[in-house]
C-alpha cells in the first residue's frame, strides 16, 4: 500500500483573531502552498462546523473556494465539503487517496477554519446547541450539558472522584503556556479549576475548551515528507443519549480505535505521542480508555502518576489539547495531524516528547456521535 505522507502542516493562532473567517483560512494555506507547485493541488478538502450560521455567510463553502482561487490562480481543482470537523475531511481524502490507483494522485491539501468569538458566548453556544440532535435539543440539551451526564456517569461508573478533571486542566494548560498557537497559555492551579463557576455540574468552566477563531492546514503527498498515516478509523453512535448501552463510554472512538489498530499492525504500547479530544476534561480520560490505552476506569491513575506528561510514558495533548490550545471546532484532526507531525519531526521545541517515533490523533463529533483516529509513523 502506498504511504500517504504530511508534506506539511501549518496551524494559525487560536484563539480571538480580528481577520474574518476566509482570511484566517487563507493565512493556513499560505503556510503550506508557499512554496508548492499550485498545479500538482489536485484536491482541497475544506471543514468547518457552523461557518453560515456563526458568520452569516450564505454560501461559506463557494466564498472560501473563490478566495483560494483568487489568492492561486491555478487552484482550480476538486474542492469538497464542507465537513463538520477535520478528523472528517481527513478522514475522508485519506480513504479517497488510498482508493486511487495512481501511485502519484498529486497534493491533496485539507483545511479546517472557525470564527467564533466575534458573537456573546450565549449566542454562539446557542448557535452550537442547534446543530445537535433535535431530540434532544428540543429538551434543552447544550454540549456542555450532555458532556455533563457523560461525566457524572463515567465517575459514578468507576468510582473516580472530581480531581483528576482538575489535573486534566493543569497538565493541558501547562502544556499550552509552552505553545506560541495556543488560545491560553497561562498555567493553572487545582485551586482555580476546583473554583472555577459551575457550567453543568459537575463540569467547571476550566473543565470546558474555549470557543476559538483559528485555522490548520495540512498538505498530503504520496512522495514527499517525514511522516505518514499508518493506519485509520471511523466509527460511530447513536447521537441519542437515551438510546446508548451506557452514557458514559464513547463506542464511536472504541470502533474507530479497533479498525486503525488493525490496519496499522501497532499496539498502544507502541505509541510515543497522542493528541486526543477533550472539549471537556473527562473525555480525555474516556477516549484514551476507549483507545485501548487503559481499562475502562484507569487512565486518571497514569494522570495523577505523571505518565500522561509530555516526558512521561505517554505525552497527552502536548500542544495544550482543544483544552488550553483552543477549539475552533473545524479545525480538530488536523490541528491534531500538526502537532504530531511538529513531534515527530522533532520541531515541537520545548512541547517535545524524546524521541517520538510513533503519534496517534483523536477526533470527535458532537459527544462523540462520530469518532475518527488516526496513526501517524515517522517515515
Amino acid at each position: 500500500m502506498k504511504k500517504i505522507k504530511i508534506k506539511s502542516s501549518y496551524l494559525t493562532p487560536f484563539g480571538r483573531l480580528d481577520h474574518d473567517l476566509v482570511s484566517i483560512a487563507l493565512e493556513a494555506v499560505r503556510g503550506v502552498l508557499s512554496d508548492v507547485d499550485i498545479k500538482r493541488v489536485r484536491h482541497v478538502y475544506i471543514a468547518s462546523y457552523a461557518p453560515a450560521e456563526l458568520c452569516r455567510l450564505p454560501n461559506p463553502f463557494g466564498q472560501i473556494r473563490r478566495a483560494f482561487q483568487k489568492e492561486y490562480p491555478g487552484l482550480t481543482t476538486r474542492y469538497h465539503g464542507l465537513f463538520k470537523t477535520g478528523g472528517e475531511a481527513l478522514h475522508t481524502a485519506l480513504e479517497e487517496m488510498r482508493a486511487t490507483a495512481s501511485n502519484d494522485p498529486g497534493h491533496v491539501l485539507i483545511v479546517g477554519v472557525e470564527k467564533m468569538t466575534h458573537l456573546p458566548p450565549a449566542e454562539t453556544a446557542g448557535i452550537l446547541s442547534q446543530r445537535e440532535n433535535p431530540h434532544d435539543r428540543a429538551y434543552g440539551a447544550t454540549l456542555p450539558a450532555l458532556g455533563a451526564l457523560a461525566t457524572r456517569s463515567y465517575l459514578r461508573t468507576h468510582g473516580i472522584p472530581e480531581t483528576p478533571l482538575h489535573s486534566v486542566a493543569v497538565k493541558n494548560h501547562k502544556n499550552g503556556s509552552q505553545n506560541p498557537k495556543a488560545h491560553f497559555r497561562r498555567p493553572v492551579t487545582l485551586d482555580d479549576v476546583a473554583s472555577s463557576p459551575l457550567v453543568a455540574d459537575p463540569l467547571r468552566r476550566l473543565h470546558c475548551a474555549p470557543t476559538s477563531d483559528g485555522a490548520a492546514a495540512l498538505l498530503l503527498d504520496t512522495l514527499e515528507g517525514e511522516v505518514w498515516y499508518r493506519g485509520w478509523g471511523k466509527g460511530t453512535d447513536t447521537p441519542l443519549f437515551q438510546d446508548r448501552d451506557d452514557i458514559g463510554r464513547f463506542a464511536a472512538t472504541a470502533k474507530a480505535s479497533d479498525v486503525a489498530w488493525r490496519q496499522s499492525h501497532v499496539t498502544p504500547e507502541d505509541i510515543d505521542v497522542v493528541e486526543i479530544h477533550d472539549a471537556f476534561t473527562s473525555f480525555e480520560l474516556i477516549n484514551l480508555e476507549e483507545m485501548g490505552f487503559f481499562e475502562m476506569g484507569d487512565a486518571w491513575k497514569a494522570l495523577e502518576a505523571g505518565e500522561l506528561e509530555i516526558n512521561g510514558k505517554l505525552a497527552v495533548n502536548s500542544s495544550g489539547g482543544m483544552k488550553a490550545k483552543g477549539h475552533p471546532i473545524g479545525t480538530t484532526g488536523i490541528s491534531s495531524s500538526a502537532e504530531i507531525h511538529d513531534q515527530l519531526t522533532g520541531k515541537a521545541g520545548p512541547r517535545q516528547h524524546e524521541n517520538a517515533r510513533l503519534g496517534m490523533v483523536q477526533s470527535v463529533g458532537g459527544v462523540s456521535d462520530e469518532s475518527f483516529v488516526f496513526i501517524l509513523d515517522s517515515c
